[in-house]
C-alpha cells in the first residue's frame, strides 16, 4: 500500500495525513479512526438509514457541499437506495449506512458530518423518532438550551419522553422515540404543532418563522427535519467547526444556559464515553403519537 494511504475498516484512506483542523493538528485519518473507534455507539443511529454526506475536502481550510447521490461503483462501499426526486424526476442513489467500511469510505470522500433520515431504507413510509432542531438565530447555545427546556416541558405534559443532544454547532436537537406506524407527514404535523405551541408560550424566545429576516434573534423551532428524505445530524457525528465538536447525547439535567457544547470534541470525547450513556434506553422507550397534542397542560381561557 502506498505511503499516501492507510487502511481503516478495510478501506484505503487516501491523503490520511491531510490536516483538516490546523489549530488542533487533526487529520483526515484522525476523523476516520474516531468514527471507527466509536462504531459501537454510532452504528445504531446510521445502520439501515439513507445518508447525506457533508463533504469538506479541505476541512476547516475550505468550503463544504452536500452530496446525496452516490452512483453505483463509486466510494463509499455499501448498499445504495434509489429514490425518485420530485423536483427532477430522476433517481437519487443514496448510500445506506450500516458498516464500518461504509463510514470510513464516507470520510475518505471528505465527509465530516453524517446526516441521517428519520426513516430506514426498508421502511421509508415510517419514522423512528420525532426530531426537533432548536436553531438559535442569536448564535448562542444558551438560547437553544432555554428553548429546549420549554420544549421538554410541553412534551412532558403530553406524556412523551424526549432525549436532547448538542447539534455539534450552536443548536440543540431533541428526539422523541416512536412506535411503528407514524408517517413522515404525520411526524411533521405533530412536530409543527409542538413548535407552534412553544412560540405561543414563549414568543420572545421561540419562533416558527421561516424567514431569517423575521426571526428577530429568536430560536427557530424547526419541525421539518421530519419530512420525507429530510435529514438531521446523527448522534456522535463530528462537525466542521473549530476544534471538531461532536453532536453529543445529553441527559436533560445537563441542559442549561451554562453548558458549553464546545467542550465535547474529537480530542476529548474519550472522557465523555467513560460516563454512562444518557440515551441508553432510547429504543426501549418507543411511544405512540395517538392522541398526543401540543396543547396538553395549556390553561383554559
Amino acid at each position: 500500500m502506498s505511503a499516501e494511504t492507510v487502511k481503516i475498516a478495510g478501506v484505503a484512506i487516501t491523503n490520511p495525513n491531510k490536516i483538516w483542523w490546523p489549530d488542533d493538528g487533526i487529520t483526515k485519518a484522525d476523523v476516520a479512526r474516531f468514527y471507527d473507534g466509536i462504531w459501537g455507539h454510532l452504528a445504531v443511529w446510521v445502520r439501515g438509514r439513507p445518508l447525506t454526506g457533508e463533504r469538506c475536502p479541505d476541512g476547516m481550510g475550505g468550503g463544504c457541499f452536500y452530496q446525496k447521490d452516490f452512483p453505483s461503483g463509486s466510494q463509499p462501499p455499501g448498499l445504495r437506495l434509489a429514490l425518485r426526486a420530485a423536483s427532477t424526476g430522476k433517481d437519487v442513489r443514496y448510500v445506506v449506512g450500516g458498516s464500518r467500511a461504509t463510514q470510513a469510505g464516507m470520510v475518505n470522500l471528505g465527509c465530516i458530518a453524517i446526516h441521517v433520515m428519520t426513516t430506514r431504507a426498508s421502511r421509508m413510509d415510517e419514522v423512528d423518532w420525532l426530531a426537533f432542531d432548536m436553531d438559535p438565530e442569536s448564535g448562542e447555545f444558551a438560547d437553544a438550551a432555554r428553548a429546549g427546556l420549554q420544549l421538554r416541558r410541553a412534551l412532558d405534559e403530553a406524556k412523551l419522553v424526549s432525549y436532547p443532544k448538542t447539534s455539534g454547532s450552536r443548536g440543540l436537537h431533541v428526539f422523541v422515540p416512536l412506535r411503528a406506524g407514524v408517517s413522515p407527514a404525520a411526524a411533521v404535523r405533530t412536530a409543527a404543532d409542538f413548535s407552534a405551541e412553544l412560540a405561543r408560550r414563549a414568543p420572545q424566545l421561540v419562533t416558527v418563522e421561516h424567514s431569517k429576516a423575521r426571526r428577530g434573534g429568536r430560536v427557530f423551532a424547526d419541525a421539518f427535519r421530519n419530512g420525507y428524505t429530510q435529514t438531521i445530524v446523527a448522534p456522535y457525528s463530528v462537525r466542521r467547526r473549530p476544534h471538531a465538536p461532536i453532536s453529543t447525547p445529553l441527559a436533560w439535567d445537563e441542559v442549561s444556559a451554562k453548558l458549553d457544547p464546545g467542550r465535547f470534541t474529537l480530542r476529548s470525547f474519550e472522557r465523555r464515553l467513560a460516563h454512562s450513556d444518557p440515551w441508553a434506553d432510547f429504543w426501549r422507550r418507543k411511544q405512540s403519537l395517538h392522541g398526543k397534542v401540543a396543547t396538553a397542560g395549556r390553561p383554559t381561557d
